[in-house]
């Protein structure tokens, strides 16, 4: 079994959880068992499931894992569920506050319940109980699918003092309790993991807890276990430190240095420090192109393999999809899908557009994507900053997450890419496969590899946006050089095809099971 271990799969996804999902794709289509591990606790995981191909079989939470609650059957609990004390029944005041997404109930004009709701649904998300100085003491979280799911306590200062994380029987499953740390920051002190297995285990952290169970997901695994750090910061100490036989895989997702331009002296990217120094801890690397794992092997000398294993796929169905010619798309349309943040140099790709704009009156941009919350939301505000000096407010627009795609690249034109590093750009090839044209920075990793200057679009120095806007107008006002662009596109994603990626992987399970078998 491999196991793809993230801190959680949320809605608004970033490019490693798109990764999982397109190999898990991949996967189960040649019928290799595979799951999806991920840390953080989230009442709403296997509702977001629904935004995606997943289901409850292919993603295991480790809270759920202890909870026995991997497999639940949801059920609607509403407010009118909600017990109010016997006593007061007839004398409670329910009001609703739109802005917040609860119910308040009163009694004697002081409040005693606030009851929240998921958002557009009468589903109880969480359940607030106050005592009658109207002091928090109590908060019931609910599952999304329909149980309480978490107990959290409160001090007389209203500070969290413990959490009880519930079976959907209602017995306690994982105790947490809290302390100040030396910042004076309150922090988890232990994680006490309760009748599991008819015993209690204890933990100082959370790391020590994931450990455990990815421990005892290869106790019980019959097959291989092969663990693939995803999100390095989350999950590379626990798999480290596993104490039970596995092939652990460390998978750079991004450059392995601070500068991805100067792979041999720059500082190491925080992220992936702790693997990198431990290299003797680990069986395996995945880089996603050859000239990543060439770099880390001449700066790391690792004993280990290195595979190379681009995390996009492109799937049969949209290599033989009927091709859009340019001169069905909308014309002028530059698309950009990244989130919005310092890395991306989106402001970049805006004034290229304002400058080609000049003898391109009809181009425009769309950004789709997230905005990073860094800094007071730091970066979107200058993105937004440079759409306003340049006048470009009808010209670019900030369109936001979405999780379809497909009529953005079937209309688009060109895909542009300002980042300052990148560890592959799954979005980058998905545009390309929908015969969109690819400008981007020649900036490692991947950008520079899915992009064939001249073929399928066109590679400039990294920060010269006024060359991204020269070739802007270069590609509008000739219109054969766009549809040929266009057509080495849709050819150029062969090279991701499901039947490529998929020998690449087979090599790393061949290894697997052939050192995980003469260690036995």
């Amino acid at each position: 079994m491999l196991y793809f271990v993230n801190f959680n799969m949320p809605v608004n996804k970033s490019g490693i959880e798109h990764a999982q999902l397109k190999r898990m794709a991949l996967f189960k289509a040649h019928k290799v068992p595979a799951k999806i591990v991920t840390r953080d606790y989230d009442p709403q995981l296997h509702d977001n499931l629904k935004y995606t191909d997943l289901t409850d079989d292919d993603i295991l939470n480790e809270f759920d894992y202890f909870q026995d609650a991997t497999h639940v059957e949801p059920t609607e609990v509403t407010p009118n569920d909600i017990k109010i004390p016997k006593n007061i029944g007839d004398q409670v005041v329910k009001k609703w506050v739109a802005d917040q997404n609860y119910y308040e109930y009163y009694h004697n004009k002081a409040i005693f319940m606030r009851v929240a709701v998921f958002p557009n649904t009468q589903q109880v998300a969480a359940v607030h109980y106050f005592d009658t100085l109207q002091n928090l003491y109590q908060v019931d979280y609910y599952d999304r699918r329909g149980f309480i799911s978490k107990e959290q306590y409160y001090t007389p200062d209203n500070q969290v003092n413990m959490e009880q994380l519930l079976r959907p029987d209602g017995s306690v499953a994982i105790q947490q309790f809290y302390r100040f740390d030396r910042s004076m920051k309150r922090a988890t002190s232990q994680f006490r993991v309760v009748g599991y297995k008819g015993k209690d285990y204890e933990f100082n952290t959370i790391s020590e807890l994931l450990r455990f169970c990815l421990d005892e997901l290869a106790r019980q695994d019959p097959q291989v276990s092969i663990f693939v750090s995803d999100r390095s910061l989350v999950d590379d100490w626990s798999i480290m430190h596993m104490q039970e036989k596995a092939y652990k895989v460390l998978h750079l997702h991004n450059s392995q240095t601070n500068d991805a331009n100067d792979p041999m002296h720059s500082g190491l990217n925080y992220n992936y420090e702790l693997g990198l120094n431990n290299l003797d801890k680990w069986n395996a690397i995945i880089t996603a192109t050859k000239k990543q794992a060439d770099n880390v092997a001449a700066r790391f000398k690792p004993q280990i393999p290195i595979f190379v294993i681009p995390v996009g796929v492109v799937p049969d169905a949209v290599l033989t999809e009927k091709r859009v010619p340019m001169n069905q798309r909308t014309a002028g349309k530059v698309i950009a899908v990244a989130r919005i943040s310092n890395e991306k140099r989106l402001d970049d790709l805006v004034r290229a557009v304002g400058q080609a704009r000049e003898s391109v009156p009809n181009i425009t941009l769309d950004i789709y994507g997230y905005e990073n919350s860094e800094n007071d939301y730091a970066e979107p505000k200058k993105v937004r900053k440079v759409i306003k000096e340049l006048g470009l407010s009808d010209v670019v627009k900030l369109k936001g997450y979405t999780n379809n795609l497909l009529p953005v690249y079937q209309s688009a034109q060109v895909f542009g890419l300002t980042s300052r590093m990148e560890g592959f750009n799954l979005s980058l090839l998905e545009a390309i496969s929908h015969g969109v044209v690819g400008e981007t920075y020649d900036v490692n990793y991947g950008p520079n590899s899915i992009v064939k200057d001249g073929i399928n679009g066109h590679i400039v120095a990294l920060g010269n946006w006024h060359q991204m806007a020269n070739n802007f107008v270069k590609l509008f006002k000739n219109p054969d050089l766009l549809q040929k662009l266009s057509d080495g596109a849709y050819q150029s994603a062969e090279e991701y095809s499901s039947d490529n990626i998929w020998a690449t992987w087979i090599n790393l399970i061949s290894d697997a099971n052939q050192k995980i078998a003469n260690n036995r």
